[in-house]
């Protein structure tokens, strides 16, 4: 019998792509989403805040949403090329904020699990590629699912919890009204005193609650809530960057860029391109 403390874990955002690029191309980014990605004809050197990775073989990298990343694609020296496969994901824990907050992922993993990520990215790649209708799309989609929460096991097998995933569990479930409020509401506008109205507790434990998990004030929060969901329009839509502003509930396509600059370090136009030069090689 499953007790009744069993959280809903939801796949928020899964992206899968392959390609190449040019000896010594370097890409740097911060996303909103985690990434597992493999070289599978070259090396990586990614750099991060703590340290640098070199990744190669049948090795895979691993990293969490919102970490800086600075990725350098090296040829292999037979071929003069560099092809990876990867994947962006994003798993959302009680629907409301991404479960790899409580985790804390290594950089890079071994051949063996590496080619367990291999074998999953192309079985997800196989999938894309395939345009079933009627019955059968409903297939494709539990099989997606399927093949998503096993990554999702194998990222788990190597992450470790956070120090302190015990309280943030903890005070997410005290936030869960609030949270679940601002994901169903984050495009309109919000104020402090619409989600205190949402809040069992006084303002200042709605603060001290959203310093502890988020290490954000609560309006912080929706702003960031705001910036993730816009940026995962601009890589998964063709809309217009002044109506995403607009529908992301920015008061126009000047804040929203100058706002997503300071959170992404680019702006809203040199993030789509990145990610179509990124998915198209």
């Amino acid at each position: 019998m499953w007790g009744a403390d069993l959280f809903e874990i939801r796949i928020h955002h899964l992206e899968v792509g392959r390609g190449f690029c040019p000896d010594g191309w370097v890409h740097e980014k911060t996303v909103p989403f985690g990434i597992i990605a493999q070289a599978t004809c070259g090396t990586y050197e990614l750099q991060t805040e703590s340290g640098t990775y070199v990744v190669t073989g049948s090795e895979a990298f691993l990293t969490p949403p919102h970490l800086p990343l600075r990725i350098k694609h090296i040829a292999d020296a037979a071929t003069g090329v560099m092809t990876m496969r990867y994947v962006h994901f994003q798993f959302y824990l009680m629907d409301t904020f991404d479960l790899f907050h409580l985790y804390e992922l290594p950089h890079k993993c071994n051949p063996e699990k590496g080619q367990q990520f291999g074998e999953l990215i192309e079985k997800l790649l196989a999938l894309r590629d395939t345009i079933p209708s009627g019955a059968a799309s409903i297939t494709a989609i539990v099989t997606k699912n399927e093949l998503a929460y096993r990554l999702l096991s194998l990222l788990l097998e190597l992450a470790k919890p956070s120090e302190n995933s015990a309280s943030l569990l903890s005070a997410a479930q005290e936030l869960q009204p609030v949270l679940a409020f601002i994901r169903d509401h984050w495009f309109e506008p919000i104020d402090i005193d619409l989600l205190l109205s949402k809040f069992a507790g006084s303002r200042s434990i709605l603060f001290q609650l959203f310093r502890k998990q988020f290490q954000q004030t609560p309006m912080e929060y929706v702003k960031s809530v705001r910036l993730n969901e816009a940026y995962r329009k601009l890589c998964t839509s063709d809309t217009p960057v002044a109506e995403i502003a607009l529908t992301s509930g920015f008061v126009n396509s000047f804040h929203f860029s100058r706002e997503f600059k300071g959170k992404f370090q680019m702006t809203p136009t040199a993030a789509r391109k990145a990610n179509k030069l990124w998915m198209s090689m």
